[in-house]
């Protein structure tokens, strides 16, 4: 029965993940433009050609760098699967990450088996269903509630996404404390770096570098720190 399942695991539903996988995401390419088609043909309003091309030259000057960080630093959490469905459905590191990694832990499921990957998938499924739900429900009623909730509620959001982003943090640094303490000085470092205008000189202002520094250093502390672990 095990070797059943694993069988099924790697010669079905991987492969079958991944044919879709691709051919939805490469089918998103051309489906970001309908919004633009649909202005053009229900309003006569086409894009200023000028502004587009400057609008992508600074977009993926700037967001290019998170493609090959988010995969790096995310790609353990929501495996292949949730990948996939990360890229397509957006929110990858505040609300997917998020959702599976509390997931995997709180199953106990270990991140890069077929356990994992299942659980990940699930997840990172829910998370995305919850996601519309709550972004319908607030799009209805937004507007009412910002309202009638007081200030210091509002002002509280916005510490919302570091308080995620530091939860996530802790979950995992529990788990080995030296690497997660490690991380910790090294992000503080980045921070202090980038705010201080030390990569004010890249395109975007560098706002990029903390995250792409922190998750290279750490994949490489990371991987020394475990090489040596087995070692002795």
């Amino acid at each position: 029965m095990e070797q059943e399942k694993y069988y099924s695991y790697h010669n079905e539903y991987m492969p079958s993940i991944i044919r879709w996988g691709r051919v939805l995401n490469l089918l998103m390419v051309p489906a970001m433009f309908i919004p633009v088609l649909a202005i053009l043909v229900v309003h006569g309003i086409a894009p200023n050609i000028a502004g587009a091309i400057s609008g992508s030259i600074a977009y993926i000057s700037f967001s290019l760098p998170y493609y090959f960080t988010e995969l790096i630093a995310l790609g353990p959490i929501l495996h292949i699967p949730g990948t996939y469905i990360g890229f397509i459905a957006g929110n990858t590191r505040n609300i997917c990450a998020v959702a599976t990694s509390a997931a995997l832990d709180v199953t106990g499921v270990k991140t890069g088996t077929p356990e994992g990957t299942v659980m990940a998938t699930l997840a990172t499924a829910t998370s995305v269903v919850m996601k519309f739900i709550v972004v319908f429900l607030t799009v209805v009623t937004g507007g009412w509630l910002l309202t009638v909730l007081p200030a210091g509620f509002l002002t509280a959001l916005t510490y919302l996404l570091p308080a995620l982003f530091g939860a996530m943090w802790m979950q995992w640094a529990i788990t080995d404390v030296r690497l997660g303490a490690t991380m910790l000085i090294i992000a503080l470092i980045t921070n202090f770096a980038y705010r201080n205008g030390v990569f004010s000189f890249l395109p975007a202002g560098g706002e990029y570098m903390p995250v792409l520094i922190c998750v290279l250093i750490g994949y490489l502390v990371a991987k020394a720190m475990y090489k040596k672990k087995n070692n002795n």
